[in-house]
């Protein structure tokens, strides 16, 4: 551990920059960026304050919340402004539609694209000034302005946090240049890293470290008794965005119960980025509370995350932990190594095997009941808070020499 009166220096000094932070948010880089924090300041590994916006949701990325100083569960957190004033949301729509129908952008226009990008200059004034203040600043995820622009202010201490897909994004210029110029990169998983190292990025010092959890896990009758739900059912946690494949998960789904009627049903926990369909076996909980998530993990049969695009995949950790097993795609390299990994779950492509998957998990109780052990057992090991700290600290101390 970096401890005071060691060879490295005091206890330190660290800075999380995060285009939002609040303990309400649905988002996987958000959850780390807040769980890392207040773990490091709750066992005294190091003082970290938090660089945010005043913005809480992506949409409208309007101010919200107030600017100045707070603290949230004993972490230092400091809110800035976002700038509306300068930004073209015109062109920025405009160099987004072209990005996404064309695959690319010119070289200038990449750089455009970064410009019209949500900012805050008061954060970037605040990092310019305070740039001895921080040993080291973390920027987490790459796709936002605050990352693009603030890593530019010290480089030389600066660690990307990328959460990084295999998406569109991944491959500009700009993504490209701000990770090879900063001293070190923290990946949630090995396949991401791989990944980087595909797209042909030279960054220096990486680290694998993942998420960490405690072992926790709640009642399923307690579930059931409260949304009054008593038919077997499948879940999928997390944004009901297209982003995250659920558009298909939902085909895949009431296409397997035309084919096979019964009392299954899928239940959709998390925010509503989009509609979805009123169907009679078709649950949407919407937003829940940490206790009451925890219920709908126990409860389920398997826990379907069918996005494409992933770094690491809390939501399967926390079903893991629940004894829950999961079922994702094959062409998703991070969770399905994770399953390859822990025996924890089933993989697919295509219809025949998400039907053949769904047939088992909700079928065959003993192998539902083997796989969501290992994959607890997976999540004890690897990711308790002990073990990602452990690797977390062993990081820092490198990137601090």
């Amino acid at each position: 551990m970096v401890e005071k009166g060691d060879a490295v220096g005091e206890t330190p000094h660290l800075a999380f920059v995060t285009p939002r932070y609040s303990d309400t948010l649905v988002g996987g880089a958000e959850t780390l960026a807040r769980s890392f924090a207040e773990q490091l300041v709750a066992r005294d590994m190091a003082r970290v304050t938090v660089l945010t916006t005043c913005a809480n949701e992506l949409g409208t990325w309007r101010n919200v919340l107030p600017s100045g100083q707070t603290y949230l569960n004993g972490v230092e957190v400091f809110r800035f402004p976002v700038d509306h004033i300068h930004r073209n949301p015109t062109r920025s729509t405009q160099l987004h539609k072209q990005l996404v129908q064309s695959g690319t952008l010119q070289f200038v226009e990449q750089f455009e694209w970064v410009e019209h990008l949500h900012h805050s200059p008061e954060l970037y004034w605040h990092l310019r000034e305070n740039q001895q203040t921080y040993q080291l600043t973390f920027f987490i995820p790459y796709l936002f302005g605050t990352s693009y622009y603030g890593s530019m202010v010290n480089p030389q201490r600066t660690i990307i946090w990328p959460c990084l897909h295999d998406e569109l994004f991944a491959y500009l210029v700009p993504t490209r240049r701000m990770m090879e110029a900063c001293c070190g990169v923290l990946f949630n998983s090995q396949p991401e890293q791989k990944l980087a190292e595909r797209l042909g990025i030279r960054f220096s010092r990486p680290c694998v470290v993942g998420a960490g959890f405690e072992d926790r896990h709640g009642e399923a009758a307690r579930f059931r008794q409260r949304q009054q739900l008593h038919e077997p059912f499948v879940l999928y946690a997390g944004r009901w965005d297209p982003a995250k494949n659920v558009a298909e998960l939902l085909t895949f789904f009431l296409k397997y119960k035309e084919r096979h009627p019964g009392p299954l049903k899928l239940v959709l926990m998390g925010s509503q980025a989009v509609p979805v369909a009123v169907h009679p076996d078709i649950v949407p909980l919407g937003f829940q509370t940490e206790a009451e998530k925890l219920d709908v993990y126990a409860a389920a049969e398997a826990l379907i995350q069918p996005s494409l695009m992933e770094s690491f995949s809390i939501v399967i950790m926390e079903a893991w932990l629940s004894g829950t097993p999961v079922i994702v795609p094959r062409d998703c390299p991070v969770t399905a190594y994770h399953v390859r990994q822990s025996g924890g779950g089933l993989q697919y492509r295509g219809f025949a095997q998400f039907a053949a998957a769904l047939h088992k998990v909700s079928r065959d109780t003993k192998a539902r009941q083997q796989m969501g052990q290992l994959g607890r057992a997976y999540v004890l090991q690897e990711y308790n808070w002990d073990a990602v700290l452990k690797r977390f600290d062993d990081a820092l101390a490198m990137w601090l020499r």
